[in-house]
């Protein structure tokens, strides 16, 4: 009888101990991998547009943006207003004055240095070419003086248009931004007051009617 409850308390000994070693966690058991968090990027609405696209988009058209562009680049405040046809205008006239230009320099040039090369009292630079040679020192220092004033003349010309240019782009992109809707009415009508000595004068009004 003792022996039967010596094996009977081994064997409950060894079932707990199996109990416990089957209740503890398998280090090598695989571990579930927590599920991913995928951001979604969201596009950048304050990005700010180009230089150029702002150009073109911001208050078109701006005077004050065809001005600029057309001192930085002649023509290209014609280009800002679309107006293309006015291109050929602006460059063809920059284009013969700066043609003079060159050529009234070269010609002063000439002059002058024929000029120097007959008072300065040495027989060996004295002109060699035509129409120089024939020429004494009074009438090149004429000639020479009236070559100056033609490339004075020409860079006031270039000058000129340069300007122009730019008032002519500044004018267009500000009357293109003007009101010439129906809305907008220019109207005489005859107009009757008085006068500080009691009397009535009569004459014509003008009447400029902005809106309904």
């Amino acid at each position: 009888m003792t022996k039967f409850r010596f094996r009977t308390s081994i064997w409950l000994v060894c079932l707990f101990c199996a109990n416990l070693k089957a209740q503890q966690p398998d280090s090598l058991a695989p571990v579930q991998a927590a599920p991913l968090l995928i951001v979604e990027e969201t596009p950048d609405t304050t990005k700010k547009p180009g230089f150029i696209k702002r150009i073109w988009t911001k208050d078109y058209p701006n005077p004050r943006t065809a001005v600029l562009l057309s001192l930085a680049l002649p023509g290209a405040g014609q280009i800002y207003n679309k107006k293309w046809w006015k291109l050929p205008i602006v460059y063809g006239a920059l284009g013969v004055l700066t043609y003079a230009e060159i050529d009234n320099i070269r010609q002063y040039r000439i002059l002058r240095d024929n000029y120097k090369w007959i008072v300065d009292g040495d027989p060996n630079t004295n002109p060699t070419e035509a129409p120089y040679t024939l020429l004494d020192a009074t009438s090149m220092r004429q000639y020479r003086d009236q070559w100056r004033r033609y490339v004075e003349l020409t860079s006031a010309g270039l000058g000129l248009v340069y300007i122009l240019a730019a008032t002519e782009a500044f004018v267009d992109a500000h009357l293109a931004r003007f009101d010439v809707g129906d809305d907008l009415s220019l109207r005489l009508r005859p107009s009757m007051q008085a006068t500080p000595d009691s009397q009535i004068a009569f004459g014509v009004g003008l009447t400029l009617q902005i809106g309904r």
